[in-house]
This record gives structure tokens, C-alpha cells and sequence, in this order.
């Protein structure tokens, strides 16, 4: 996970430079929400239900419904995009999430849309997120492949001059294979819905 966190260093720091050349080009966006963005967060899941799918060949799908009791993610994530408007954005997505009893780690790349109320500084959205989780690094990789959905609503404001937070509820769900195959071929996926609170700074 090294290698994948130092990557995710690597992005963070690209966003800066890249909102510094914003800067330099003059373009006035005191509310953040003109032109180019970046979004960096951390997340915490709490799972409230999982359910799993094994395949049996001759015998068929077997299911079941892990406990919950101790189930949480923690997820990392940088989001880049352009405001269509003051009041739509779009943008792609990278993270990383670990998730924790069952224990598996997922790199998600997703489509974000956000829809927000005011064109001011302080203003409530709504997101959406989806797309597909990768598996990277070769046989001994700990990534799992599947698919991401969030939704969920947030608030965005102004904390100084030059800072701007976002805090994001939301609705989480992801299907994951618990083997090397994609979920379309594998012999035993896990689907874990649970409900999310993040915090991330928006440039």
C-alpha cells in the first residue's frame, strides 16, 4: 500500500501547483466555484449491512450475511473537475479505501457530479458517485475489483481568505470480488452498504 499511498501524495501535490497556475492566470473565484478544482478528503464508513454470494459449481450460489457489528472503511480520496456552472460540477475521482472486518482494500476511479443550491460562498450540494474499482500491482496485490456508488448531500464553506472546507453524509455501497476475477466471473462477491462522513478541502 506504499507505493499506492505515495502515488496518492504525488496527486495531491500536482493539484496545488495546478490551482497555483489558476491563480496566475488571474481567473477571480473567491467562492470556489469557477473553472478548475480539486478536491482532497478522508472518509469514515460505517457498514450496516453486508451480504456475500460464494458459487458452488454443481451445487449453485450460496448466501450469507456477515455481521456488522465491527465493519468500517476508512477511505482517502482527490477529486478533479470543472464547474460547468456555479451550480453544477463535474469531475473524475481516485481513492483508496480499506475496509475492515471483512478486511479487503479497494483503489475506486469515478465519475463525480455535484449539484449545489447557492452560488455563494457557503452552500449546500448534493453528489453523486460511481465507477469501478481497480486491481493493480500484479498477483500480490491487496486491491479488489468491483464497483463504487455513493450518494449523498454536503456542505461547502469558507473557513478563510485562501481555505474553503466541504463535509459530505452519504449513502455508500460497493460489490466487491473477493478473488482475483471481476465481479461478473467471480465465485464470491461481497456487497457492503453502509453510511459515510467525510472532510476535504476544495482549491
Amino acid at each position: 500500500m506504499r507505493k499506492f499511498l505515495t502515488t496518492f501524495l504525488i496527486l495531491f501535490i500536482s493539484n496545488v501547483f495546478a490551482q497555483d497556475v489558476n491563480e496566475t492566470t488571474k481567473i477571480k473565484d473567491e467562492y470556489r466555484n469557477k473553472g478548475y478544482f480539486n478536491i482532497t478528503k478522508i472518509g469514515y464508513v460505517a457498514i450496516h449491512n453486508l451480504k456475500r454470494e460464494i458459487f458452488i459449481p454443481s451445487e449453485g450460489n450460496f448466501y450469507s450475511e456477515p455481521a456488522v457489528s465491527d465493519a468500517y472503511a476508512w477511505s482517502l480520496q482527490t477529486i478533479n473537475g470543472y464547474f460547468i456552472s456555479p451550480y453544477f460540477s463535474l469531475g473524475i475521482g481516485v481513492g483508496l479505501d480499506g475496509y475492515h472486518k471483512p478486511t479487503y482494500n479497494t483503489l475506486p476511479v469515478f465519475i463525480d457530479l455535484r449539484a449545489y443550491l447557492s452560488d455563494k460562498e457557503d452552500s449546500f450540494y448534493s453528489f453523486l458517485d460511481i465507477g469501478p474499482t481497480l486491481r493493480i500491482g500484479g498477483d500480490n496485490s491487496q486491491l479488489r475489483k468491483g464497483v463504487l456508488f455513493n450518494i449523498g448531500l454536503g456542505c461547502k464553506y469558507k473557513v478563510s481568505n485562501r481555505l474553503y472546507l466541504i463535509s459530505d453524509l452519504f449513502f455508500s455501497h460497493k460489490t466487491v470480488s473477493l478473488t482475483d476475477e471481476g465481479i461478473k466471473t467471480s465465485n464470491d462477491i461481497i456487497r457492503a452498504n453502509g453510511i459515510g462522513l467525510s472532510l476535504g478541502i476544495i482549491f
